[in-house]
């Protein structure tokens, strides 16, 4: 854990100094690719995580898949429970409240969307490699999503410079499928070991 936690360091660092005005030139380039890939066209059911801070920008991906007609998962983070609930939203601004960590997020009351509806997950993360391997930020919530959510795609979404070499990864971590870079769609080997 020890790597991990140095690495969740480093990677917070290099992602927080990239300059705004290229994070958002590169969150649009990541929106361009995510939108016009075949896997987004086709999901009828998004996850999609609401960004913070240096994040790769979700709310133009979250409005394209809302204009779409697409039914848009938001994560509600159940903190007692350890795991993500995932709640329909229609609206950025009127259905999204202040949660823990600074995330906005739905509130109870809105519908929930069972994990097995999703076609698409959208997960965040500090680090990625091209196995799929993900550093998060330690609560283990996406992996036991993804362990559950076993019918959808998972994508990663992260900046060029968060790509390294080899991701640490532990038995309980589960990889994406995908990783979408301002530069790439990468389709990643969890095997490649």
């Amino acid at each position: 854990m020890d790597s991990k936690s140095a690495l969740r360091v480093r990677m917070a660092a290099i992602r927080d100094g990239i300059p705004a005005d290229q994070r958002q030139a590169k969150s649009e380039a990541i929106a361009q690719r995510l939108i016009s890939w075949e896997v987004f066209a086709g999901a009828r059911t998004v996850f999609a995580f609401v960004s913070i801070r240096s994040e790769v920008r979700t709310r133009p991906i979250i409005a394209a898949a809302l204009a779409q007609g697409k039914v848009v998962g938001v994560p509600r983070t159940l903190l007692a429970q350890k795991r993500l609930e995932f709640r329909r939203v229609r609206d950025l601004t009127a259905d999204l409240v202040p949660g823990p960590f600074g995330l906005a997020e739905p509130g109870p009351d809105a519908p929930l969307v069972e994990a097995s509806a999703a076609d698409l997950i959208l997960v965040p993360g500090l680090a990625f490699d091209e196995r799929g391997y993900r550093v998060g930020y330690g609560g283990g919530f996406y992996d036991r999503l993804l362990a559950v959510a076993t019918g959808a795609v998972a994508a990663g979404l992260a900046f060029e410079e968060q790509l390294i070499e080899r991701v640490p990864d532990w038995e309980r971590d589960r990889p994406v499928g995908w990783v979408v870079t301002d530069k790439r769609l990468i389709a990643c080997a969890a095997d490649r070991r």
